[in-house]
């Protein structure tokens, strides 16, 4: 079975459209999706979030960008903690952790990006190592459109004395923006097709759309997917932003996660 870890979406504001992230630049978060989508990154991005589990785990998500004349490097961390009912008399709360550091190069419209990722997990005083890879490119017309292509866990599990699963997942996105948004509104549209290993295809689309006034406003998105019932549950997910210049606060809303509803929270910073 593939660490649950890995299906945590990357980023808040990526959860809160249903997934739908493989095409949306300039967020530290990119690292763990499509890592070419650091290209459009100014100079500095960093990104955290944090998701309540049932009972009393969570999951923290962690990442940071850095631009370097043409090139950019990013890393994140993901970790989630299994919830335990106290009742079963557990002393060892099952946990995982995802560790990824990502190197992209931009050349005009075009980037390329690689990334490199580590998971461990430790269950029942059980650990498991793994280590696999990415690979993203992206097509990024100014602030206006983008078209992101990843291939996630190319070649699987790296570790051959390792028993995790790391299932390749290829995504093809694409965003636009109605308006420029450097200005007063904000309007965006994202379309992506997932194609899992093992599993059919899955079509994701959702939307931005709010106002910023001298750099504070509010922001809400939507997204809708068909379901994939082991992995992304609920067909329909949605949640916003507070913009407050260069700080954004993000929060998302899944009505049926694996394990009930999931709220999550994150807050965003780029320099």
């Amino acid at each position: 079975m593939a660490p649950l870890v890995l299906r945590v979406p990357g980023s808040v504001r990526y959860a809160g459209l249903n997934g739908a992230g493989g095409a949306l630049v300039g967020d530290a978060g990119s690292v763990f999706g499509n890592p070419a989508g650091l290209a459009t990154i100014r100079h500095i991005a960093l990104e955290g979030g944090f998701r309540p589990e049932p009972l009393r785990g969570h999951t923290v998500t962690a990442a940071a960008a850095w631009r370097l004349q043409q090139f950019d490097l990013g890393g994140g961390i993901q970790y989630l903690s299994v919830g335990m009912d106290p009742a079963l008399g557990g002393t060892s709360r099952p946990h995982e952790a995802l560790a990824v550091g990502s190197l992209v190069y931009r050349f005009g419209l075009l980037a390329a990006g690689v990334s490199a990722k580590w998971i461990g997990t430790t269950t029942g005083g059980v650990r498991q190592r793994a280590w696999g890879g990415d690979l993203g490119l992206a097509i990024a017309v100014f602030d206006i459109m983008a078209i992101g292509f990843s291939i996630q866990n190319v070649g699987g599990n790296f570790d051959a004395q390792s028993t995790l699963v790391l299932p390749r997942l290829t995504r093809l996105g694409f965003t636009m923006n109605y308006v420029d948004p450097q200005e007063s509104f904000r309007l965006l549209s994202a379309v992506e097709v997932q194609w899992p290993e093992g599993r059919k295809a899955r079509a994701v689309v959702g939307g931005e759309a709010g106002t910023v006034l001298r750099g504070v406003g509010l922001v809400g998105r939507l997204g809708y997917g068909s379901r994939w019932p082991e992995y992304q549950p609920s067909s329909v997910t949605w949640g916003g932003s507070v913009v407050l210049t260069r700080m954004i606060f993000d929060y998302s809303y899944e009505p049926s996660g694996l394990i009930g509803s999931r709220h999550r929270f994150g807050v965003r910073f780029t320099l």
